[in-house]
């Protein structure tokens, strides 16, 4: 570490880090530029704007098991917004920056850019580059300005500074090409949580500005009451007057004016506060959006939610249907040429859903970019219940947000609201299904009950007697004639069914067999007509038949006795052979028949489980881009 006296107020200002050119005194605000230990004054560095970040000079942190101090910020504004780069310094004297916008962080270190890096003005937002081996996508271009600088930096910056930079991320790392220097100076790393950072040192809450300090104004056209919570906004829409005005700017300039052609009553009001997922939320700001659809429009609200823990958040809700919404820095790898092309998100696949062009049509209250009516994005949606995977993509960015469906009592309960929310209408693009998981339970059951059922089978069929008791050739002769015979009177023991067989000699012929079984001492009969026929030949070079010369009938639980047929037969008139039949009366035959009904019936739950789930997954499907095709991919197990 190198110390040195400010020249203009004579405080000490520490260089810690070795690759450190300017310096900031935390006491004048001089901007000093490092001459191996003399200091030159570039004279005073503009003043920061106020926010609610919970990050400062000297906090510390850890990642990847290595310490780090933030030694340097810079604070920049872009067209939507401002954010802050945090110079970080490691141990090892190895430096990263760690960027902050919106309640996202980013780190990333200082990387050699390619040669064949394209120019500035050549380079588009959604086409890809690759760098050190990755495949990125190109996701913002533009030019941001310094606001202004604190502590340690490696490099000359100041009020008014331009970085022209592009920004580009694949599913697990991002990258910045900033153009302000030639060569470009190339930055790669990873979103991450602030949390995972173990920082210590953080600015306490109450001295952040955040919640506590909510700003009052009227609107400047209208003179309707405004107000500004959250730091970080940007613009502040009028839902009185349809003017948008600039929070940034202390005269509250307004920036646009729409014309209000319907009013819209908010579900939350602007200034709800809520604990929602582990966090506190104010209701910021409020906005409807449209797409239309085959000539059809389909609006939804939208919520702007800040915490001072968290930072923006989003709400959506759509016929009764609520998603909580967070911005993402990571961009999915997408697999094109399906069906149904795929988003891999995070180890998550996700389907896509639908691509539409979105248009703000009301907003009121608070957002972090310069708000305006009629703004349009180009949003593809990709699904994994309860997850939804959502690209926004304008002229000059992209953006990627995940999206979690809640159910309104949670919004509800959440916000303490007193008016009871719509019932969701319809299924929504990532609404869980109720029979997720519940079909494939039922069709175990059934597996199981099957198995049972084929084991008692199997024992019933070991356990029958399967004896004949009668039997006897009989022949018919081929007169056109009625004939009649009786068997001779047969024992049946035990308890079970009986199975009448007749084993003919039909040949392209038929008979007809009028049969009663009679016992001989109570008189009980059993009738049952056969009609038994069978044909077959060659038609075209090709062989067919029709019928069978064998016919059985079951008598179910036939009680012992004695027992006799009578057989009334009918037989084609011509003459010719005589009709041979073999009959036999078997006990207690095992049948397949109560198998196949007891199987039947247990396939009725799983199927009608099945079916419920699969109308579901239609109903969801049928409001998609795939609406004419049915959903063959959804996993409604």
């Amino acid at each position: 570490m190198k110390t040195a006296n400010c020249p203009s107020c004579g405080a000490p200002v520490e260089f810690r880090s070795t690759a450190s050119i300017l310096a900031v005194c935390g006491y004048c605000k001089s901007t000093l530029i490092r001459h191996d230990l003399e200091l030159e004054n570039l004279g005073r560095m503009a003043d920061l704007m106020e926010d609610a970040s919970l990050l400062q000079l000297g906090a510390e942190g850890r990642y990847r098991n290595s310490h780090f101090a933030l030694i340097g910020r810079i604070q920049l504004r872009y067209q939507q917004g401002v954010w802050n780069e945090w110079h970080l310094l490691f141990d090892n004297q190895e430096s990263g920056w760690l960027s902050e916008t919106n309640g996202n962080y980013v780190l990333t270190f200082p990387s050699p850019a390619p040669e064949s890096i394209p120019a500035f003005d050549a380079t588009e937002v959604g086409h890809s580059l690759q760098l050190h081996g990755q495949d990125f996508q190109i996701v913002n271009k533009e030019t941001s300005t310094c606001i202004a600088g604190e502590g340690e930096l490696p490099f000359k910056v100041g009020a008014g500074y331009e970085a022209p930079v592009i920004d580009l991320s694949n599913e697990q790392n991002f990258a910045t090409l900033d153009y302000s220097e030639t060569p470009p100076l190339l930055f790669i790393g990873e979103q991450i949580e602030l949390g995972a950072l173990a920082m210590t040192g953080l600015r306490e809450r109450e001295a952040t500005v955040g919640k506590a300090q909510v700003k009052s104004f009227n609107c400047p056209s209208c003179a309707a009451p405004l107000q500004i919570r959250a730091t970080g906004t940007e613009s502040v829409a009028c839902g009185n007057c349809g003017s948008v005005v600039d929070a940034a700017n202390e005269n509250h300039q307004i920036l646009s004016r729409f014309r209000i052609q319907n009013t819209y009553t908010p579900k939350l009001p602007l200034g709800s506060q809520g604990h929602l997922r582990g966090a506190d939320y104010d209701v910021v700001g409020y906005l409807r959006r449209q797409v239309t659809v085959d000539n059809v429009d389909y609006a939804w609200s939208e919520y702007l939610l800040y915490s001072e823990k968290e930072g923006f958040r989003w709400l959506s809700e759509y016929d009764g249907h609520w998603n909580f919404i967070k911005t993402t820095t990571r961009t999915p790898k997408i697999k094109r040429g399906l069906p149904k092309p795929k988003a891999i998100f995070l180890g998550t696949e996700y389907q896509h859903f639908q691509t539409a062009t979105a248009k703000v049509i009301y907003v009121m209250g608070e957002f972090t970019w310069r708000v305006s009516v009629g703004e349009q994005a180009v949003v593809s949606d990709y699904v994994a219940p309860p997850l939804m995977l959502s690209e926004e993509r304008t002229g000059g960015e992209i953006t990627w947000s995940l999206a979690e469906y809640i159910e309104p009592e949670e919004v509800a309960t959440a916000f303490k609201l007193k008016q009871v929310l719509l019932r969701p209408i319809g299924v929504a693009p990532n609404q869980p299904s109720p029979h997720l998981g519940k079909v494939w339970p039922f069709w175990k059951a059934f597996g199981a009950f099957t198995l049972s059922a084929l084991l008692i089978q199997i024992v019933f069929m070991i356990a029958s007697q399967n004896k004949t008791v009668y039997q006897s050739s009989l022949e018919f002769e081929r007169n056109g004639a009625a004939s009649s015979l009786t068997t001779e009177v047969f024992p049946v023991s035990g308890t079970g069914n009986l199975v009448v067989r007749n084993q003919t000699s039909l040949s392209n012929d038929w008979l007809y067999l009028d049969m009663e079984l009679i016992e001989r001492n109570s008189g009980r009969s059993y009738a049952f007509g056969r009609d038994i026929s069978y044909y077959f030949g060659r038609d075209g070079g090709e062989s067919w038949s029709e019928g069978n010369s064998r016919d059985e009938v079951v008598l179910s639980e036939v009680p012992a006795g004695e027992y006799f047929l009578q057989i009334h037969a009918e037989t084609p008139a011509g003459g010719g052979e005589r009709i041979s039949d073999r009959l036999m009366v078997v006990r207690d035959v095992p049948q397949w028949s109560n198998f196949f009904i007891t199987l039947l019936g247990l396939t009725i739950f799983p199927l009608l489980k099945w079916w419920r789930s699969h109308s579901f997954e239609s109903r969801r499907w049928a409001e998609s881009d795939y609406a004419s095709s049915s959903d063959d991919d959804s996993d409604d197990d």
